[in-house]
């Protein structure tokens, strides 16, 4: 049994392997910590100022760039993902330098950085691809885990093309991706009340909030943790590039003020 086909105890693909054992080798060459994209992580969630009942503050961001003449077919494809419920949030801050196209979307990171916010402890686990399967979130596929690569995880997915949103989004069923985040599990409950306020301000994505000491979508958490599965961000992005569009995105890698951002109904 490869660990590609494997149970929900054994998620981490072949491939998975490889880009760990790549972003091993480049910390090794570079001199940098192999925690580096778990490290980057957690530098922006202490930064996050994000207030989901006042709307005001600064969220985690994807940026994303392509042809300006391919903007608003994006957009279009965006929409669709994020009305689906398969993206963080609506909103989006676009901007034009010269013939390219920069689309900052948010990242569900964002979300990590509100329950650090609320003071609640949040350990980000991995990124990954999710198998989804008449509209139910099944297991993690392929996974990386943050503090075992330079690169993110999310990137890397995407590059190896592995997941199919629009035919998820058409037929019930398909491969889409998520993250893997843990809390104690005494929080339990302020995490579902930050979960409430973030849904009414339109940050939803919530695939599987796990029992205590339970796995996650085949994944194991820590001891007296609970896991918390969520869309992830760049979901529009692997649609969109699905339909041939070419876009280069780097994921969570920046801050944007909620307030220079505009949704995405008043975009197309």
């Amino acid at each position: 049994m490869s660990y590609h086909e494997g149970s929900r105890a054994a998620i981490a693909p072949t491939s998975g392997w490889r880009a760990r054992i790549n972003g091993k080798k480049d910390a090794v060459i570079g001199l940098k910590p192999l925690a580096f994209s778990l490290s980057r992580i957690e530098n922006l969630m202490h930064k996050v100022s994000f207030d989901p009942q006042k709307m005001v503050g600064e969220i985690i961001t994807n940026t994303s760039m392509m042809d300006l003449n391919m903007l608003e077919p994006t957009l279009r494809i965006f929409r669709d993902v994020m009305e689906s419920g398969l993206a963080v949030s609506p909103y989006l801050k676009v901007e034009t330098l010269g013939n390219q196209a920069k689309i900052i979307s948010a990242c569900s990171i964002t979300v990590s950085g509100v329950f650090l916010k609320a003071g609640v402890p949040v350990r980000p686990k991995g990124g990954g691809v999710i198998e989804i399967i008449d509209r139910e979130p099944v297991r993690f596929t392929d996974m990386l885990m943050y503090w075992a690569t330079t690169i993110d995880p999310i990137d890397v997915l995407i590059s190896q093309e592995l997941t199919s949103v629009l035919e998820m989004m058409q037929t019930g069923s398909g491969r889409i991706l998520g993250n893997l985040q843990e809390v104690p599990m005494l929080a339990g409950e302020r995490i579902e009340e930050r979960l409430e306020v973030l849904a009414e301000a339109g940050f939803a994505g919530v695939l599987d909030l796990g029992d205590p000491n339970m796995n996650v979508l085949g994944v194991s958490v820590e001891r007296d943790h609970v896991g918390i599965s969520l869309v992830g961000g760049t979901n529009i992005v692997a649609a969109a590039m699905s339909r041939g569009i070419r876009i280069e995105t780097e994921s969570i890698n920046s801050l944007t003020d909620i307030g220079e951002m505009t949704h995405i109904e008043d975009l197309v």
